[in-house]
C-alpha cells in the first residue's frame, strides 16, 4: 500500500519545484524529504521525479500519482474540518437512549438547553429499556445512555457510569384500601393483596421487595403502561408499586393514593458513556451531572 505521508510529500515537491522548498514547507530536513521520495519510488517501481536544471519536476508517472495525492489531501482536510466541528460542537451529532419516565420528566429541559447552546449538533433520542439501551451503546448506535439500577438489577460494570437521581418506589393503592390513610405502608401488610406489575425489571423489583416483607406477590396483571397500572388499581383490581418519576410522567388518575413503603426502596438513575466518548456526549453528560 502506498504511504499517504510520502504521497503528500511528493505533492509538496510538485507544488514548490524543489525538495528544499518542500522540506521548508513541511518543516522537515531536505534529506528526510529525499529519503521519503526514494522510498515512494521503490514502492511504485518507477521514477516519479526528475531534475530539470535546478527545478524538480514530476515524471508522467508522478503526474498521474499527483492526481490521487490531491484527492487524498482534500479528503484529509475535510476529515480534519469534521473533527474540529465535533471538538467545538459546531457540528456532529448526539444520539441518546433513555428509559421512558426519564424521557418524560427529566430529559426535555436539558435537551432544550443543549440544543440552544449547540444548534449545529444533530440530536436524536431513542426511548427504550435500560438493557436494550446498554446493548445499543455497546454496538455504537448511541453515544450516551440514561438507565437505572435497583436492588433487583445491578449497575453496569463494563462502561463508565455517573449517578443521577434516586427515584423512590411508592405503593399504589385504591382509595378504599385499608392502608390508604397511612403515611407509610408496611410492604408485608399487602401480602394478601392481588398485585399489578409493570415491566420485567419492575416485576423483579416487586418480587425482591415482597421477599423482604416475607411473601411472594400474587401477580394477576402485568402491563408496561404506567397509566394502565394506575387505572387497574383505581378499579380495585389490585395494588402496585411504581417509581415516583413514572407517576410524575402520568396524568392524574382519580381513585388511587401513592404512599412510601416500609422498607423504602429506590431505583438509581445513571448515565453511561463509552470509554472514548464524543465531545457532544461528554458535554451533555456534564450538563446532566456537573
Amino acid at each position: 500500500m502506498i504511504d499517504v505521508e510520502r504521497l503528500l510529500i511528493l505533492r509538496e515537491v510538485a507544488r514548490h519545484g524543489s525538495k528544499a522548498a518542500a522540506a521548508r514547507e513541511l518543516q522537515l530536513s531536505e534529506p528526510t524529504v529525499a529519503h521519503h521520495l526514494k522510498a515512494l519510488e521503490r514502492r511504485a517501481g518507477v521514477a516519479l521525479t526528475t531534475r530539470v536544471g535546478r527545478v524538480t519536476r514530476l515524471t508522467p508517472a508522478g503526474e498521474s500519482l499527483l492526481l490521487h495525492a490531491d484527492s487524498i489531501a482534500e479528503s484529509l482536510a475535510s476529515a480534519e474540518r469534521a473533527l474540529a466541528q465535533h471538538a467545538d460542537l459546531s457540528g456532529g451529532r448526539l444520539r441518546i437512549a433513555a428509559f421512558t419516565s426519564f424521557c418524560a420528566v427529566a430529559l426535555p429541559s436539558p435537551l432544550a438547553q443543549f440544543a440552544r447552546r449547540y444548534p449545529g449538533v444533530e440530536v436524536g433520542l431513542v426511548e427504550t429499556e435500560t438493557d436494550d439501551a446498554l446493548a445499543m451503546l455497546q454496538a455504537g448506535t448511541v453515544d450516551l445512555v440514561i438507565g437505572f439500577a435497583d436492588d433487583a438489577t445491578p449497575e453496569p460494570d463494563d462502561v463508565p457510569v455517573r449517578w443521577l437521581d434516586h427515584d423512590e418506589y411508592l405503593a399504589v393503592l385504591p382509595v378504599t384500601h385499608d392502608q390508604a390513610r397511612r403515611t407509610t405502608v408496611d410492604i408485608g401488610s399487602l401480602a394478601q393483596d392481588t398485585w399489578i406489575s409493570g415491566c420485567q425489571r419492575c416485576r423483579a423489583h416487586l418480587q425482591a421487595l415482597a421477599a423482604m416483607g416475607g411473601f411472594t406477590p400474587s401477580i394477576a396483571f402485568q402491563t408496561e403502561d404506567y397509566v394502565t397500572v394506575q387505572r387497574l388499581v383505581a378499579e380495585g383490581l389490585g395494588v402496585s408499586i411504581l417509581p415516583r418519576m413514572a407517576l410524575a410522567a402520568s396524568p392524574d388518575v382519580p381513585g388511587i393514593v401513592t404512599i412510601p413503603t416500609s422498607p423504602s426502596s429506590y431505583r438509581k438513575a445513571f448515565l453511561a458513556l463509552p470509554r472514548e466518548a464524543s465531545a457532544a456526549a461528554q458535554t451533555f453528560a456534564d450538563l446532566l451531572a456537573p
